[in-house]
């Protein structure tokens, strides 16, 4: 109803639609500059940058974005980033450089674009068209988790010996597709049970804290969503104290 991307209803079910055709009776045109602001310029500007805050007629800039990838099918992006990683996997070769793709966030289909990282099919398959060790996974268990699809301390098993980054948060995820960032004490991703997988699997690998939840005074200070400095701080402070357990696991078992 906002960006009238050709096609869209596609994409979703019947009773979607009636519900989006009901709330387009209510939506204020706040509400839908809110909307845009948050899907449009936050989340697609912070990615790649060709929309920034200020920028007038987002939608406009957003709808020409997504022209670009007009006849690009998942296989035809699978296939191109194929190409991109045999080509570069030399100068990987030559100077010890670990590539490490991140999952698609979210791990299902937006705005008509194709998603190629988003389940165990898909990374196996990333893994074994360019077998390169050099050929990584940023593992991202927020982005994995927020699909029920995935099981992710199976996946964190499956390919820790090609993950090179770890991304550590959690969501919780609902059956029509919602998801929700969840404490890093809980959630799909089991956090703790993945630090210990990368501990023994994977010793020495990057890990980090990812999104924190809003908190105490950060609301206002026009964070972009996840990254409030309160509450990735407190993110961190429980992700420090599940890797101090679990390493002090590993001394007494040794």
């Amino acid at each position: 109803m906002i960006l009238q991307r050709e096609g869209a209803e596609k994409d979703y079910t019947g009773s979607e639609l009636q519900q989006v055709r009901e709330l387009d009776k209510t939506i204020t045109e706040a509400e839908k500059n809110e909307l845009i602001d948050t899907i449009i310029v936050k989340t697609q500007g912070f990615v790649n940058g060709n929309i920034k805050e200020g920028d007038r007629q987002p939608v406009a800039i957003f709808r020409r974005l997504l022209s670009l990838y007009e006849g690009i099918d998942r296989n035809a992006l699978r296939e191109n980033l194929r190409y991109f990683l045999q080509a570069i996997m030399p100068v990987c070769d030559e100077y010890g450089i670990n590539m490490c793709i991140h999952p698609d966030d979210p791990p299902f289909q937006v705005l008509g674009l194709p998603r190629i990282v988003t389940s165990e099919e898909d990374i196996t398959w990333l893994l074994h068209a360019v077998d390169n060790p050099h050929n990584g996974l940023t593992f991202c268990a927020g982005s994995l988790s927020a699909g029920l699809h995935n099981n992710i301390p199976l996946l964190a098993r499956m390919f820790a010996h090609r993950t090179h980054f770890v991304h550590l948060r959690s969501t919780n995820a609902f059956p029509n597709g919602n998801f929700i960032e969840a404490s890093h004490l809980g959630g799909r991703a089991h956090v703790t049970e993945l630090i210990r997988i990368f501990e023994k699997e994977r010793p020495g690998v990057p890990m980090r804290v990812d999104h924190g939840r809003m908190m105490l005074d950060d609301a206002g200070k026009g964070y972009n969503p996840g990254y409030s400095f309160h509450g990735r701080m407190m993110a961190l402070a429980q992700i420090e104290g599940m890797m101090a357990v679990i390493n002090e696991e590993s001394k007494l078992k040794s």
